[in-house]
């Protein structure tokens, strides 16, 4: 009766893994420049560019989707922290640096697309959380609990809702006030995110999935085995489901999930594809794979 209930189980996940969500057109290659290979690429919100975090270093270079075109943004930025304005006019990231004590410190920095100018948004901390906001005039960074307004350029920034890690808690900071939220309760947290219209957290939980909830911590809902969820809309995720041998990843697929759990695998085996990511309307999905290809994936 077990190994019965077992083999249901697993036909049923097969197939809400494999439910119409969205309906796939094509799938293209993006031409990087000689030396680039991608171990992370964010998708900018028109879907026209990608900024692709260099496998093996810390640089960040912007690639043309159409063209191949590309410009190196910086030499010191962490590809896992990449968002771009919803306007597509900066990007913003964290650097790493360690101080005379040999800690590691960061910082938060903004670089134009049309100028290449850099500005540093934050100055290097120690206590700099995972996680910020945008809007087109700025972005609020949590530093040590506390919401840091920043302005790209003279017009005023407003804060806006933030989710963020800090020593494993789930923060979430709403009009400048910070508060932990660990849904469900002490845990290690990773990849949260507020959804585009504020009202939703998307998070992993080590050992037990991703999960969606109120921007409250109310109405928790799992997603099932999911890494690295980012928002595709406000009603739907993209996430990767890879596995591993404690050394290396040895299969990985790009999967969305709407916010009942209900799932489509985007790519099969052939490919050990990672950490995608969406343009703000949802059609076009950017990822990675191992052997440092950059594909998208565009939808109807």
């Amino acid at each position: 009766m077990k190994k019965l209930f077992t083999a249901l189980l697993a036909v049923a996940f097969a197939l809400v893994a494999n439910a119409q969500l969205v309906e796939p057109l094509s799938t293209q290659r993006v031409q990087l420049p000689n030396g680039v290979a991608s171990e992370q690429a964010t998708l900018s919100p028109d879907g026209s560019f990608a900024v692709v975090g260099v496998m093996g270093g810390s640089s960040l270079t912007r690639v043309d989707i159409a063209t191949g075109e590309s410009h190196l943004i910086t030499s010191n930025g962490l590809a896992s922290t990449v968002m771009i304005s919803p306007d597509g006019q900066n990007i913003v990231f964290n650097s790493v640096s360690y101080n005379d004590q040999h800690l590691r410190l960061t910082a938060l920095r903004s670089v134009n697309v049309a100028t290449g100018r850099e500005i540093e948004l934050v100055k290097p901390s120690r206590r700099l959380n995972s996680g910020f906001a945008l809007s087109n005039v700025g972005v609020t960074a949590i530093e040590n609990g506390k919401a840091r307004v920043r302005a790209f350029g003279s017009a005023k920034a407003q804060s806006l809702p933030v989710a963020s890690i800090n020593y494993g808690h789930l923060d979430i900071t709403v009009n400048g006030k910070t508060t932990t939220l660990d849904p469900q309760g002490r845990g290690s947290y990773l990849w949260p995110s507020v959804s585009p219209d504020g009202t939703k957290v998307v998070y992993c939980l080590s050992g037990a999935g991703t999960f969606v909830c109120n921007i409250d911590g109310s109405n928790v809902r799992s997603l099932g085995y999911l890494h690295a969820a980012r928002w595709m809309g406000n009603d739907m995720v993209v996430g990767m489901a890879d596995y591993d041998n404690g050394e290396q990843i040895l299969r990985s697929t790009i999967i969305v999930s709407d916010l009942n759990g209900t799932r489509q695998a985007l790519t099969n085996d052939s490919q050990i594809a990672i950490f995608p990511s969406a343009s703000a309307d949802g059609k076009h999905i950017a990822y990675s794979t191992l052997a440092g290809e950059l594909f998208i994936i565009n939808l109807k």
